[in-house]
């Protein structure tokens, strides 16, 4: 019987060390060609926050958020496509030709983005240790961030404003069906619980 030389041993454990390396290692940014799909996640550098898919409680529909990745702090802060759930754990998360961060489904139809109209060809999305994702050009300017797009959290450094000019609005938006999402229901749009009026004065309806 052949006797396998130490060089031989030696190279193949580099060579799994390798692969495993390529498909072990938590990434924080996806590019066009560098998507997750399910159960694949995004791990914000330290560790803080996770960004992939999951599912509530007595479903089996799956949403794309951002949650703590300590196991006690699970909570989920951020939820991309809460309107329109994926039916199956098909999904992707990715970015488009035109530089959008997108949630597709297996038959590669999207089911929410982040719909900016001068995002750049080679954007890059990077989930950061505050929590925030944050799509941006090639420059490394930020065309759009989940913390500016908040669906049921408040988190530090979020601001809640209305843009003058614009009249654009970032507004904390919850209810009941979100509130009870831990115990079964679907996290779909709800009312507002905080905005700004004009004046600068906060208004909690």
């Amino acid at each position: 019987m052949e006797i396998i030389s130490l060089k031989s041993v030696i190279a193949l454990l580099l060579l799994l060390s390798v692969i495993c390396f390529g498909f072990c290692t938590a990434i924080n940014t996806m590019t066009s060609t560098r998507f997750i799909e399910d159960p694949e996640t995004l791990v914000s550098n330290g560790s803080a926050f996770k960004l992939g898919f999951l599912s509530l409680a007595d479903s089996t529909n799956r949403y794309v958020g951002i949650w703590y990745s300590t196991p006690s702090l699970s909570t989920v802060i951020w939820v991309a496509n809460r309107d329109k759930p994926l039916n199956d754990s098909s999904g992707i998360v990715t970015i488009s030709e035109d530089g959008n961060l997108l949630v597709m489904n297996g038959q590669k139809e999207i089911v929410w983005s982040s719909n900016v109209s001068n995002a750049s060809a080679n954007s890059s999305a990077q989930l950061l240790d505050s929590g925030n994702l944050v799509l941006q050009d090639n420059s490394g300017s930020i065309t759009w961030e989940s913390i500016q797009h908040p669906s049921h959290s408040l988190l530090p450094n979020m601001k809640i404003s209305t843009d003058t000019n614009t009249g654009e609005k970032v507004v904390l938006t919850v209810g009941t069906s979100f509130v009870l999402s831990i115990f079964g229901s679907v996290p779909v749009k709800g009312v507002t619980v905080a905005q700004m009026v004009p004046g600068g004065q906060p208004y909690c309806p």
